[in-house]
């Protein structure tokens, strides 16, 4: 890792030089390499300033992901205002007026635009993030496209700062007193084996390893866009261990493994950077419902036991965690807002942000079937690329099967998730 940061750090100058001979602008020079290189060597609020007001004052919208960095991570309240106001002066749009507004609605618009940060942009992300985590500099340095790399965000914890479960206990149903009829599980089907995931669990660990029937799984749950996917952990010949990385891209999460730091990105299941990059994970189906539900259609199922205080051996100055695993307890205020906490790509207007949509792909076709839309009108049977799908809802969520009677593994996510992914997608109009 040192050797890497020699590396990197030596090329800083030259890799800057470049980015500020060579790129174009509309208005200014921007800032110069010198002062550039001098703030990632010591950074200070004198340099800060320097640096993001060349930024603002060169009219160059390829600063923006620039700016959105220093604005993630909060040089002064007044440099925030700075930032902000000239962030508002590069894209046109009107500041909400509060951190999490203003770094949400100027993200939101450099993604949707696709603003490139030019040449030197590497550097920059690399040595910011290096600062937050020692691991960042290598996850991130595997992210091949800068364009990518400019739109992955910081979620607020350090990698492994969400603790995952690892082959959590798991019970009867009948040893469960303390769950309640009417709280929400994530259940699979493993072979002969059905399991409930709790939701007030998943909610604050976001991630559980596991073997069901033998075979190596991983149940993730994205709080941010509300999915729960479960995965074959084997790729080729290695069984994966993930846990969360402390990054999003699009407001959903970014997973890492531990045999070889390869960053995958939660909502496709795809190796994003990294030994693996290019990998695919094996998606397997899950189902939300309610506890009372899941239980009369699987009185055998197992449940997980509610796990002890979580302790960071790895981060000795942190202190031990204690959860509140009531229901609903993670996440509330979130869930209650209509508004998100991160970039995303700019919706079309036709669903709310957070409607919760069940989402289908065949043949290159996307789909997204509103689930409350769909929980009112019952069972249907829906044709998409070609493919036809029979959906059957459950309390909270849907099962869908095949022509074949076979179950398909999709996705139920809030809206803004899915159309970010397939931002072609049709929605379903009921008919």
């Amino acid at each position: 890792m040192h050797s890497l940061r020699i590396c990197v750090m030596a090329a800083v100058f030259a890799l800057l030089a470049a980015a500020c001979t060579s790129s174009p602008s509309t208005a200014g020079p921007g800032p110069s390499q010198e002062a550039i290189a001098a703030y990632l060597d010591q950074p200070s609020v004198v340099g800060a300033v320097e640096l993001y007001e060349a930024m603002i004052e060169s009219g160059d919208r390829r600063w923006v992901p620039w700016l959105l960095d220093f604005h993630r991570f909060s040089v002064t309240n007044i440099a925030d205002r700075e930032i902000s106001d000239g962030l508002a002066q590069l894209s046109g749009l009107e500041p909400p007026g509060t951190r999490i507004g203003d770094f949400q609605v100027f993200g939101q618009w450099a993604q949707t635009q696709g603003i490139d940060p030019g040449a030197g942009y590497r550097v920059w992300k690399l040595s910011l993030y290096e600062r937050l985590d020692d691991d960042y500099l290598t996850l991130l340095g595997q992210v091949p496209d800068d364009l990518l790399l400019s739109q992955i965000h910081w979620g607020g914890v350090p990698r492994a700062g969400i603790p995952e479960l690892n082959s959590q206990l798991r019970i009867p149903a009948d040893e469960a007193t303390w769950m309640v009829d009417d709280e929400l599980v994530f259940g699979v089907e493993v072979g002969e084996t059905p399991v409930a995931y709790p939701v007030r669990i998943l909610g604050h660990h976001e991630l559980a390893n596991d073997v069901i029937d033998g075979r190596p799984v991983a149940l993730v749950y994205c709080t941010l866009c509300r999915t729960a996917l479960l995965f074959d952990r084997r790729v080729g010949t290695q069984t994966l261990e993930f846990e969360t990385s402390g990054l999003l891209w699009s407001s959903n999460k970014i997973m890492v493994d531990r045999q070889t730091d390869t960053l995958w990105q939660h909502l496709s299941g795809e190796a994003i950077g990294g030994a693996l990059a290019g990998e695919q994970l094996t998606q397997l189906p899950v189902v939300t419902s309610t506890w009372g539900a899941w239980l009369a259609e699987h009185p055998d199922t197992e449940t997980l036991t509610l796990p002890d205080t979580v302790f960071f051996p790895d981060i000795p100055d942190r202190p031990a965690l204690r959860y509140d695993y009531t229901p609903d307890a993670a996440y509330r205020n979130y869930y209650e807002s209509d508004d998100v906490w991160f970039p995303i790509l700019d919706t079309s207007d036709a669903l709310a942000l957070k409607t919760e949509v069940l989402g289908l792909s065949a043949d290159g076709e996307h789909l997204a079937v509103p689930l409350g839309a769909l929980i009112a009108a019952g069972p249907q049977t829906i044709v998409v690329g070609g493919d036809t799908f029979r959906l059957e809802p459950t309390a909270a969520g849907a099962r869908v099967f095949d022509d074949l009677g076979r179950r398909v593994a999709v996705a139920q996510s809030f809206w803004f998730a899915w159309y970010g992914r397939y931002p072609d997608t049709a929605i379903w109009s009921g008919e």
